[in-house]
C-alpha cells in the first residue's frame, strides 16, 4: 500500500508539480538498478549492496563517513520492500531492511547527522553472528534450549564530517541493542527468577576523501565493531531438573575499504578498489549450569571469518549518459572450531567461497529533466569449498565438497535466487528538491502498471529510496 501511494504521488507530481533541479538522487535503489551486489560470495558481509565503481552516491556514506560532507543538508530513506519479479510476499515487505538518515551542515566546514536503523554488524548474521553462535553453544553445553525470539536490534549512529580543504574527514559512533528480560520474586518455596536474552553492538568508523587534484581523488575508511550477546537463566531455589547457567558470545569486526578515482580524460575515470573484513567470535560459559549439564560439555568454540574484494573498473560520463562497471575478485572464508574436555576431541569446519570474475555493470541516462532511466547487470562466477575435519584419541576423519555456482546471488530484500545473471531496471524521479529512486519489476514491463488496474500482486516498483535536499 505504501509503495502504491508513493507511485500515485509521483505520477501526480509529474503532471501538476513544477520541475526544478535541486534534488540529489541516489541510494541503495540506484545501486541495485545499476548492477550492485553484496560484499561476499558467501552472502556474509555488511548489510549493504553497491556497484563499487560508482564513485559518488549518498549510499557510500554508509561505508565512509567523510562522504556525509558531500551530502550535507540531506534527508534519505531506504523504503525497501517489493520484489523484482513474482508476487509480493511477507519475505519482501521491507521490515528489518528499512533505514534512513539526515545530515545538517552547521557551516561550510562541519556537518552533523544521524543514521537510523542501519545495522552493518554481524550480530544477527546466520552462522557468524554472536546471536546464532550463542544459541548453538547453549544448546550443546547446557542441555536446556537456548532462549529464542530476540527482537531486531535497534541501531543508531551519530556521524560528523569536516572539510579541511583538499581533505574531508568523517567519524561515526554506532550503538545498537535488544533485550528480553523477565524477573520475578517470591518467598520460599515460591521461586525467584532472573532471565535475560540480550544483544548489543558498539561501533566506531572513520574515513577520508583526499583530493589529488586534476579531478582525481582517493578515499579510505575503517570500522571497528564490538558485538555481544547474553543468555542467562537464574532461579532461586535451584530447580531439581532443568539446568540454568549464564552464557555469552562476543565478536570483534574490523573492516577496511579503499578506492581511487583517477581521471583519465574528461569522459573517463579509472576506479580500482579493495575491501577487507575480518571477524572473530567466541561463545563462552560465564556461570556453570546448575544442576549439572545434561548434554556433552564443549570446552571451547571459536569462529572466524575473512572477506576480501578487489577490483578495477571505470566511469564513463557524457552530458546525458553515465556508465559505471568493472570486474572484481572476491573471496570469503568462515571457519568454526570446537573442542571438548579430555579425552580431547576436536572438530573444524571451513567454508571457503571465491568468485571470479564478478561483473558489475550499470548505465543511466536522462530521459527528461525530471526522469532518469537505469539498467544494470550483475553476475558472479563462484565456487564454494566445504571442508570438515575431526579428531579423537586413536581416530580422525575429514571430508571435502566443492560446489560450483555460475549464478548471481544478491540477498537483500528485493533480490535473491539462482539467476544465471541478474539484469535490473530502474527509474529515478526528481520533483523540486525531492527525489525518488526505484527498481522496476520486469513483470511490470510485460503486463503493464499494476498500479492502474492489474488484478495480480506483482509490484510495479521493487526497492525504493527517497531523499530530500534541504535548502
Amino acid at each position: 500500500m505504501a509503495r502504491r501511494f508513493a507511485t500515485v504521488a509521483m505520477l501526480f507530481a509529474v503532471f501538476s508539480g513544477t520541475i526544478l533541479a535541486g534534488a540529489r538522487p541516489g541510494g541503495i535503489a540506484r545501486q541495485l538498478a545499476l548492477g550492485g551486489s553484496g560484499y561476499s560470495p558467501l552472502t556474509v558481509g555488511p548489510n549493504i549492496v553497491l556497484n563499487p565503481f560508482i564513485h559518488d552516491d549518498p549510499s557510500i556514506a554508509l561505508l565512509n563517513p567523510a562522504y556525509q560532507k558531500m551530502y550535507s543538508d540531506y534527508v534519505w530513506l531506504s523504503v525497501a520492500g517489493g520484489a523484482v519479479s513474482g508476487f509480493n510476499s511477507a519475505a519482501d515487505n521491507g521490515y528489518g531492511r528499512q533505514f534512513g538518515g539526515v545530515a545538517f551542515g552547521l557551516n561550510r566546514e562541519l556537518s552533523l547527522g544521524v543514521n537510523l536503523s542501519f545495522d552493518p554488524s554481524f550480530t544477527s548474521t546466520t552462522g557468524v553472528g554472536v546471536v546464532p553462535q550463542l544459541a548453538s553453544f547453549v544448546n550443546a553445553v547446557s542441555g536446556r534450549p537456548a532462549q529464542g525470539g530476540l527482537a531486531p536490534i535497534d541501531v543508531f549512529e551519530a556521524v560528523a564530517a569536516y572539510d579541511l580543504g583538499s581533505l574531508d574527514v568523517g567519524f561515526g559512533f554506532l550503538y545498537g541493542w535488544a533485550t528480553n528480560a523477565n524477573k520475578t520474586s517470591g518467598t520460599a518455596p515460591t521461586p525467584s527468577t532472573d532471565n535475560e536474552l540480550s544483544a548489543r553492538v558498539l561501533g566506531f568508523r572513520a574515513g577520508i576523501i583526499f583530493d589529488l587534484g586534476g579531478g582525481s581523488s582517493f578515499d579510505a575508511d575503517a570500522a571497528l565493531r564490538l558485538d555481544k550477546a547474553t543468555d542467562k537463566l537464574t532461579t532461586s531455589p535451584v530447580p531439581a531438573a532443568t539446568p540454568l547457567g549464564e552464557y555469552s558470545a562476543s565478536a570483534t569486526e574490523l573492516q577496511i575499504d579503499g578506492r581511487l578515482k583517477l581521471k583519465m580524460s574528461n569522459k573517463v575515470n579509472f576506479v580500482p578498489y579493495a575491501s577487507f573484513v575480518n571477524i572473530s567470535a567466541e561463545p563462552k560459559q560465564d556461570t556453570p549450569p546448575t544442576p549439572a549439564a545434561v548434554g556433552v560439555p564443549i570446552n571451547s568454540r571459536k569462529i572466524s571469518a575473512l572477506l576480501l574484494s578487489v577490483g578495477a573498473g571505470m566511469e564513463y560520463k557524457l552530458k546525458d549518459v553515465y556508465f559505471a562497471g568493472g570486474v572484481s575478485y572476491r573471496m570469503g572464508k568462515v571457519k568454526a572450531e570446537q573442542s571438548t574436555p579430555p579425552p580431547t576431541t576436536t572438530a573444524t569446519n571451513t567454508l571457503t567461497g571465491s568468485a571470479f570474475p564478478v561483473i558489475n555493470l550499470g548505465v543511466e541516462w536522462t530521459l527528461l529533466d525530471w526522469l532518469t532511466g537505469r539498467m544494470g547487470y550483475y553476475r558472479a562466477f563462484q565456487s564454494v569449498n566445504n571442508k570438515s575435519e575431526s579428531s579423537a584419541p586413536g581416530a580422525s576423519s575429514s571430508s571435502e565438497t566443492d560446489t560450483w555456482f555460475g549464478n548471481s546471488n544478491v540477498v537483500f530484500g528485493s533480490y535473491g535466487g539462482s539467476d544465471n545473471g541478474l539484469i535490473t531496471l530502474g527509474l529515478g524521479l526528481k520533483f523540486g528538491n525531492f527525489a525518488l529512486d526505484g527498481t522496476v519489476s520486469e513483470e511490470a514491463i510485460r503486463r503493464g502498471l499494476g498500479l492502474i488496474g492489474a488484478q495480480d500482486n506483482v509490484n510495479t516498483f521493487g526497492y525504493l529510496t527517497a531523499s530530500y535536499s534541504i535548502e
